[in-house]
């Protein structure tokens, strides 16, 4: 049976900002512990705990009295140290390898006692995937087959074999796929070592059935209610000796394939994600609190779940451009939105006075990227902490680069969801996460089979 009142639980490694962890708390399971390296992602994750647990204590007014600056995290650890003492425990800022795994799973336990959580159900990750990026490979003459870090799953591996969870999900880039190292493939290394497993475990579908096309791994953040086209390889195993009790959980991936065929209302758009947001000009805006909600009457679904239990907008700035570039976004939203297409290449024949003084042009013409209003975003990436021109807002009157909260709003966080540290920072937790709608979905049809193992 499942301990305290059917809670199942779930740990996250490699948990950058938190997006996996959001949407299996969403979706009704309690987290243990996150482990991770990058100190403002850390941070990030201590404040989303606070609003879980002020919100447990109905207390969630004072959460937003710190999104609207009026008070700060330490003054609510005085008030509550209890919840000072868990997040302290839940939130483990570690790298993964170097012979740190004890240091880890012992910080881990001592998160899982004070907590008395008994169990893990779940365990999570998704480990650095720039070995597997074909941007990256691109680059690399290479092509990534030298880089160490293709065996970063390995730490994932040995996590997963001593902590023994009943299901657990790994999360990349597409582009693991076809990624090699020493002329081997890495996604049946992969597989294989998933399986080589003490306890038993088994991928859901095996290798065996889709050899043919491992691209069936692939998700598309699109299909699951998510505005933003996003591809992720998924891959979901369970402990063998759950097929005893529950049969159907060898069909989980496969009920997720079936969501994603059967999405009835087309694609949400980033009209149905931004469109209500402030208008502000570059250099306008706050990194923190900006301002509350106005009319409302008028907001799409999507947008009337990013406002629930928000006191308004944060992370709204929009960056500061050089005018060069505002006159390319310029030229670039202009045409866009006369129903044509532009890149550099047409820039270079038409306007060559606007042509950035960039090194290989020829290999990145779609440098600068309009977001259209009635399509999705395109994948949004942690490359936008360097820049915005694969984000340039659609509303030339703005004409300026996409802000943080544009840019989560795509990746479907929350309006109340603060992305702690520097503005730079906060843009790359943005880019790195998994889209907690995703995420939600993931968790939905885990926790279904799981309980039905469970007989709940």
């Amino acid at each position: 049976m499942i301990e305290k009142s059917n809670i199942l639980t779930v740990i996250d490694l490699f948990a950058g900002c938190g997006g996996l962890s959001e949407g299996f708390k969403r979706a009704g399971f309690d987290t243990s512990a996150q482990v991770e390296m990058d100190r403002w992602a850390c941070e990030t994750l201590r404040t989303r705990h606070l609003y879980y647990f002020l919100k447990g204590l109905r207390r969630g007014v004072l959460y937003n009295r710190y999104i609207r600056e009026e008070i700060i995290k330490d003054d609510l650890y005085k008030k509550f140290p209890e919840i000072e003492k868990s997040v302290s425990l839940k939130v483990i800022q570690a790298t993964l390898g170097d012979g740190k795994t004890a240091e880890i799973l012992e910080k881990i336990e001592s998160s899982m006692k004070f907590h008395e959580t008994t169990r893990i159900h779940v365990l999570l990750g998704g480990p650095p995937c720039q070995p597997y990026s074909l941007a990256g490979r691109s680059r690399d003459p290479y092509r990534k087959e030298k880089d160490d870090r293709h065996y970063l799953y390995k730490q994932y591996l040995e996590m997963l074999e001593r902590i023994q969870p009943d299901v657990f999900v790994y999360e990349n880039v597409p582009g693991l796929v076809t990624a090699r190292s020493n002329g081997e493939n890495m996604l049946v290394n992969i597989l294989s070592d998933f399986e080589s497993l003490t306890p038993i475990y088994r991928i859901t579908p095996p290798f065996a059935e889709i050899c043919e096309n491992p691209g069936d791994y692939i998700l598309n953040s699109v299909d699951f209610c998510v505005p933003q086209k996003r591809r992720r390889l998924i891959l979901i195993g369970y402990k063998k000796s759950l097929e005893d009790r529950n049969p159907n959980i060898r069909n989980i991936f496969s009920r997720l394939k079936k969501i994603s065929s059967n999405s009835k209302n087309g694609n949400l758009t980033i009209r149905d994600a931004i469109g209500d947001l402030p208008r502000i000009s570059p250099g306008e805006g706050v990194d923190g609190w900006y301002c509350e909600y106005g009319d409302t009457s008028l907001l799409t679904e999507y947008q009337k779940k990013m406002h629930k239990s928000s006191p308004g907008v944060i992370h709204h700035r929009a960056r500061n451009h050089m005018k060069s570039d505002l006159e390319r976004y310029k030229y670039f939203i202009n045409h866009i939105n006369n129903g044509g297409t532009a890149n550099l290449t047409t820039l270079i024949a038409e306007r060559p006075d606007l042509v950035p003084a960039h090194k290989h042009l020829d290999k990145f013409i779609d440098r600068f990227k309009v977001q259209r209003w009635e399509r999705p975003a395109t994948t949004i990436t942690a490359h936008i902490q360097k820049d915005g021109h694969y984000y340039i807002h659609p509303d030339i009157s703005q004409c300026r680069s996409f802000t943080v909260r544009e840019a989560a709003r795509c990746q479907s966080f929350p309006d109340n969801f603060k992305f702690e540290g520097p503005r730079t920072e906060q843009f790359k937790q943005v880019g790195n996460a998994v889209p907690p709608q995703l995420a939600y979905t993931i968790a939905c049809v885990i926790k279904k089979e799981l309980l039905r193992a469970y007989n709940e």
